[in-house]
């Protein structure tokens, strides 16, 4: 299909499912504090209320890639969207915890089936390497733009209607999708190849393994050896059939492995550090909602500028040495809060604003390099590649930062002798529930700025190793340089 004029205009099309599933990936993080006044969930429920989302997207992102392949691709982008629009408007009329918790999953089923179709529908429109990447630089964009835009998003509705109003912004924009995508993109014709059913149970239940033990509940040992058992049992059975769900080959060719790890990376690092910068932002700073979403916007305006930037640069570049420049720049940027830059809004501005530009660059050369890797009639499997790696690592940012942020703020934090018991275990529990804790209290204002001291030594910890991975994984990139 030859890339025309007409061509450009259907990237809003798959930009605005693509950014909505995104958004929604972060949009509680500043919504959460509110959400909590009127639903009342205890603590574990409070990080499960976020991470569902991503942890049930990332076992279905392989089964739903293919099935793009093998049935239509628009025909199952509009069932994602159909059923991604339903799910909003559950969330939002959600009662309770538990119905909330069970629409956020079905969410998760609609991201599921979105996102790794959108992608590779790009290889599907655009044959042509270069205007491609172009392409590829602007999903990308949505995607980390969107997760950064998030919070942003979240802090305004909630100051204006409440937690609620951060999922009736979907529905509308999803119809829309809907109609223009039944009108413009054009109809994809079923793959030749049979779809393994088995396969796909085998995938997602490897993952759903990784992704509990991983999760908010700590599924252990127990789960992650049954999902790695699984997809040993997925691996042995793509090596022997005809035609494979997912082909094997892909992960031998030159730059793979790294940028399917380095969406993992950046991912984690952007979903689960933002998190904990809004609560920083909010508790420790005394920001409201907005003004805190506003700060991060930095992020966001950097993302933007990183994707705009980022065809050129592949082009005379190079993915490997991008994905390393964007590795070593991320990196760099982390160590500023890391080293204690929190406090000063031109520090952290100048951190969020780098670390931001890096992971655009890592995150659009992995993702060019991993669609460019498969022929076009399984760009399904590897956009799913992509997808899983995009999505686990929401939901391991989301836990493995929480939970080493909530590790090193209990370590810290020191109550005054005269707090009462009660209140003591409820400002242990996080900063957020430290404020409640400290009003009426005598020793409130000591309570309050222990907390917010603690709160701060966990924020600049949780940069610290992201920090550090960053730099191990510019350090490999540059010793083992692909050729792509």
């Amino acid at each position: 299909m030859a890339v025309t004029v007409r061509t450009w205009p259907l990237l809003t099309v798959l930009g605005a499912g693509l950014f909505l599933v995104a958004v929604d990936a972060t949009v509680l993080h500043v919504a959460l504090p509110d959400l909590v006044r009127q639903l009342r969930p205890s603590a574990a429920a409070q990080v499960w209320i976020v991470a569902i989302y991503p942890l049930t997207a990332a076992p279905l992102l392989l089964p739903c890639g293919t099935l793009g392949d093998r049935f239509g691709r628009r025909r199952v982008l509009v069932t994602g969207y159909a059923v991604f629009g339903a799910a909003s408007l559950a969330c939002a009329l959600a009662p309770n915890v538990p119905a909330l918790l069970a629409a956020r999953a079905v969410l998760g089923v609609g991201g599921a089936l979105i996102m790794p179709v959108t992608m590779s529908l790009l290889r599907e429109l655009f044959p042509d390497r270069r205007a491609r990447r172009t392409a590829i630089a602007v999903c990308s964009g949505i995607a980390g733009t969107g997760s950064v835009f998030g919070p942003v998003l979240g802090g305004v509705l909630v100051e204006a209607w409440g937690w609620r109003a951060t999922f009736l912004v979907n529905p509308p924009v999803i119809l829309a999708a809907v109609v223009a995508a039944l009108r413009r993109l054009p109809r994809s014709p079923p793959g030749r190849r049979p779809w393994d059913a088995l396969s796909a149970l085998l995938a997602a239940g490897g993952v759903l393994g990784i992704a509990a033990a991983i999760g908010p509940s700590g599924g252990g040992f127990a789960a992650g050896a049954a999902g790695c058992v699984l997809l040993g049992l997925f691996v042995r059975r793509q090596r022997r059939a005809e035609s494979p769900l997912l082909d094997l080959a892909l992960f031998r060719r030159p730059g793979v492995p790294a940028a399917a790890g380095g969406v993992l990376l950046v991912m984690s690092t952007l979903v689960g550090l933002g998190l904990l910068l809004a609560q920083y932002l909010q508790v420790v700073l005394g920001l409201s909602p907005t003004a805190a979403a506003a700060r991060l916007l930095l992020v966001l305006g950097a993302s933007a500028a990183g994707s705009v930037v980022a065809p050129a640069l592949l082009e005379r570049f190079g993915n490997a040495r991008v994905r390393t420049a964007g590795f070593a720049l991320a990196a760099a940027s982390l160590a500023v809060p890391a080293a204690g830059g929190l406090a000063s809004p031109w520090w952290l501005g100048g951190a969020l604003a780098g670390s931001g530009l890096g992971m655009a660059l890592a995150l659009t050369s992995s993702t060019d390099t991993l669609l460019t890797a498969a022929p076009a009639d399984r760009a399904g499997g590897a956009a799913a590649v992509e997808k899983t790696g995009y999505e686990l690592g929401a939901g391991l940012g989301t836990t493995a930062f929480g939970s080493l942020a909530a590790a090193v703020y209990t370590a810290r934090l020191v109550v005054p002798s005269t707090v009462p018991d009660a209140a003591a275990r409820l400002a242990s529990a996080g900063p957020a529930q430290a404020e409640a804790a400290a009003d009426g209290l005598a020793a409130g204002v000591e309570l309050l700025s222990a907390a917010r001291a603690a709160c701060t030594a966990s924020v600049e910890v949780a940069a610290a190793v992201a920090c550090g991975l960053f730099a191990a994984a510019a350090a490999l990139s540059a010793l083992k340089r692909p050729a792509v």
